[in-house]
């Protein structure tokens, strides 16, 4: 379990915390406090993101909350968030176009990659970042794809090795608004070569359906994410790893394929409808072992909700 994804249970368990202590009594400024600690979600949440080891994260944990409980006391004394953000507006309008340089420029954005028919698997690696990201329908190019909204423009490189394509996706370094409303971004694949799909999500809503396309590996890293895929049966072995923090899972696979899941998580609300469970945290379809096709899922998560259904 990575650092980050424990990110959303610290956070629901400090708030329930505060939240008993102040219904018992010993807090008397009740939501107020919490108002004032809100800044806590944005330091853990950078501490999960930086590019240092568990145990550092941990520590650095460790130390703000150490921090957080010596000056407890004077968190009543100070004015509340937003009372700091009236007077900064007053002072900085991110309503005003020439105030904001980059006000219109990153409006839409359509990228593609070239059709080519001597390849036969394609491998994508998406950095979604926030915002909504879907996968769905067919395209005659190998890959198009098209973001709508004003967090900046993405960068796609493609590099052939040995009749596989490798498509990368992430936003352009340097290049975020400093204003964003919204990120839209809609990716179609062509249905012909096989696919192997890797994202990795923050607080992002994915709807991915993937009946069109041969897929062999799909892996999700995410934080708090709303997440929704369907799989088809056009591979006969398709392996799919969800792993997530605090985030909403739905699955659907095809009755026609057989299907294990592997679920090793905690604090979880679990749907596995249509499966029987077969052993300490795998659930197996009736039709596994003799299905042409199966499918293999593998679950890692905290806090969050989980179902997988057939269709």
């Amino acid at each position: 379990m990575k650092f980050r994804h424990v990110f959303w249970p610290v956070i629901l368990i400090s708030l329930g915390l505060l939240i008993l202590l102040s219904n018992l009594g010993y807090i008397t400024s009740g939501w107020r406090i919490l108002w004032n600690l809100w800044p806590l979600i944005l330091v853990f949440w950078g501490i999960a993101v930086l590019p240092v080891r568990d145990l550092y994260k941990i520590i650095s944990v460790i130390v703000v909350l150490a921090f957080t409980i010596t000056f407890f006391s004077r968190l009543t004394n100070h004015a509340p968030w937003w009372g700091f953000h009236n007077g900064w507006q007053q002072h900085y309008d991110w309503n005003d176009d020439e105030g904001d340089s980059t006000s219109g420029t990153y409006s839409e954005q359509n990228l593609s990659v070239a059709p080519d028919s001597l390849t036969k698997r394609g491998v994508l690696d998406l950095d979604a970042a926030a915002g909504s990201f879907t996968i769905e329908g067919i395209t005659s190019d190998f890959l198009s794809f098209k973001k709508t909204g004003d967090i900046g423009n993405y960068s796609l490189t493609s590099n052939d090795t040995l009749g596989v394509k490798k498509i990368s996706l992430s936003l352009e370094k340097g290049h975020v608004s400093n204003s964003v409303h919204s990120n839209k971004v809609d990716i179609r694949l062509n249905e012909k070569p096989s696919w192997n799909m890797t994202f990795d999500i923050g607080a992002a809503e994915m709807n991915l359906d993937l009946t069109n396309y041969k897929v062999d590996t799909i892996s999700v890293d995410a934080g708090a994410s709303s997440i929704k895929m369907k799989l088809g049966d056009k591979s006969p072995c398709t392996r799919v790893s969800l792993n997530a923090g605090a985030s909403s899972i739905k699955v659907e696979v095809p009755q026609g394929a057989g299907c294990q899941i592997n679920s090793e998580s905690f604090l979880i609300s679990r749907n596995f409808k249509g499966f029987d469970k077969k052993a300490d945290h795998t659930y197996q379809t009736s039709n596994f072992l003799t299905s042409k096709n199966k499918i293999y899922i593998t679950i890692e998560t905290a806090v969050s909700s989980i179902d997988v259904s057939r269709y």
